[in-house]
């Protein structure tokens, strides 16, 4: 199986990422609560790039090859912490990339000197959890839709 790579969003990505959104939309939004409508719009995902490009988030591209499999993202800096959020698509699934990935989340997340990592997943997504706890993530709560999930990062 190719390594994969998590390159950083750039706004030349924008068009390929779009049509990667657009053609799982459906499946993510079997899984995760749906974008808003304005996101589909291929000027609105290049505003969202801007914005992390100049330090708002942190957003990759999945990458086992040229293709786009899915991305990561480092968002809500706050305290030293930051949210991560990962999607595959669904031509990508079962064949490891998430946890591949995710596994490359708290190097990212080091590189911006950040202390911890939290994820959360939905409870009829066990898949999206056992990747969180293959690759370092404890549990720490839950709530009605949510399992919650925190990977202390060391700094050393």
């Amino acid at each position: 199986m190719d390594d994969i790579a998590l390159t950083p969003l750039e706004q030349s990505d924008a068009p390929a990422l779009m049509r990667f959104e657009t053609e799982n939309r459906a499946w993510f939004e079997a899984w995760v609560p749906p974008r808003p409508e304005g996101y589909w719009q291929l000027d609105s995902l290049e505003a969202i790039i801007r914005d992390q490009v100049v330090g708002a988030d942190a957003m990759f591209l999945i990458r086992p090859g040229p293709r786009i499999a899915g991305r990561l993202n480092l968002t809500d800096f706050a305290g030293g912490t930051a949210e991560l959020g990962s999607r595959i698509g669904r031509d990508h699934c079962r064949q490891g990339i998430a946890t591949r990935a995710v596994r490359l989340g708290p190097a990212a997340a080091r590189a911006l000197r950040l202390d911890a990592v939290e994820a959360r997943t939905k409870h009829d997504n066990p898949a999206s959890a056992r990747v969180l706890e293959k690759t370092g993530f404890s549990a720490i709560t839950s709530d009605g839709d949510f399992r919650f999930f925190r990977q202390t990062l060391d700094t050393a």
